[in-house]
């Protein structure tokens, strides 16, 4: 398994820890304790299709802040991993 770690700006001052694993079957899971959220993903999806699965588990969530802006910061942590 592969982990990586970062802070990411919610909203304002609100910075909160990201957690994204990359398990040996190909599969992402990513963490944000602070709004108690998780989700999965596969890694052979598209980025589009991972953003848009993302972006539809946050707002199912009920997350207020910009889901956009939260999607596409943990994207770009996907592929830096």
């Amino acid at each position: 398994m592969i982990s990586s770690f970062e802070k990411i700006n919610l909203s304002g001052n609100k910075l909160a820890e990201v957690f994204l694993n990359k398990t040996l079957d190909g599969r992402y899971i990513v963490a944000i304790p602070m709004i108690n959220w998780s989700a999965s993903f596969n890694e052979l999806d598209e980025f589009t299709h991972q953003f848009d699965h993302l972006q539809t588990s946050l707002n199912h969530h009920l997350y207020e802040g910009d889901t956009d802006k939260l999607a596409e910061a943990i994207i770009n942590m996907v592929k830096q991993l």
